[in-house]
C-alpha cells in the first residue's frame, strides 16, 4: 500500500480524535500475515512502526511494537500498543568458545556471531590458508604440489576435480551439437 500524504493525514486525524479507540483499516490494506506495509519515501515500512515514529517518538534499534493481549491484530493505533526491548542481550554469559560476553558482545550478523572475539577470529589471518590442516579435497584427492593450484582468492583448488568438472561441462555443451547433426 502506498501511503499518500492525504491518507496519512486521515489516519493521523482519526487517531488524534480518540487515541484510546482502535483504528482498523479496510481488509484490502492488510497482507497475508495481517500486517500493513506501506511505502514511505520509497522504502517499505510497517504502518504501525511508521505511525509510532510519527506520533509518539522514534523507535530504537532494539525496540518492537507489540499488540496488547486483548486488542485486534489489525489495529494500527500506536497509542494502544506497547513497546518491548528485544535482542538487547544474550541469555548466556559466554560464547561457545568460552569468551565472556561482558564488553565483548556484538549484534548478531548473518554468520551468527555474537562474540566480537570470535567474529574477528573468523577473518583470515595474513599469510594463512583457510582449512590448511586438511590434506584431501572433498572428493578425497590428496592435496599435493602437483595436484594443487592456488586460486586468485587464495584458496586451494584440486586440479583433478577441476579437470573432471571441466570435462563434464564440455560433454554437456557438445551433446546438443551431436544430436543436431
Amino acid at each position: 500500500m502506498i501511503l499518500t500524504p492525504e491518507l496519512e493525514q486521515q489516519i493521523v486525524e482519526a487517531i488524534q480524535t480518540d487515541p484510546a479507540d482502535e483504528l482498523i483499516l479496510p481488509d484490502w490494506a492488510y497482507g497475508k500475515d495481517g500486517r500493513v506495509v506501506v511505502l514511505v519515501d520509497g522504502l517499505p515500512i510497517d504502518l504501525h512502526r511508521h505511525l509510532y515514529n510519527l506520533l509518539i517518538r522514534p523507535l530504537g534499534f532494539h525496540e518492537r511494537l507489540w499488540q496488547t493481549p486483548n486488542g485486534d491484530r489489525r489495529n494500527v493505533n500506536p497509542w494502544i500498543m506497547e513497546v518491548r526491548q528485544v535482542g538487547t542481550g544474550s541469555p548466556r554469559t559466554h560464547c561457545g568458545k568460552g569468551h565472556a560476553y561482558e564488553g565483548n558482545e556484538a549484534p548478531p550478523n548473518s554468520r551468527g556471531y555474537r562474540c566480537l572475539t570470535c567474529y574477528r577470529d573468523s577473518y583470515r589471518k595474513e599469510g594463512q590458508t583457510p582449512n590448511r590442516d586438511k590434506t584431501h579435497c572433498p572428493a578425497n584427492h590428496e592435496y599435493t604440489p602437483e595436484n594443487t593450484r592456488i586460486g586468485k582468492d587464495g584458496r586451494r583448488r584440486c586440479i583433478q576435480c577441476t579437470r573432471t568438472r571441466n570435462a563434464a561441462y564440455m560433454r554437456r555443451r557438445r551433446a546438443p551439437r551431436k544430436e543436431a547433426s
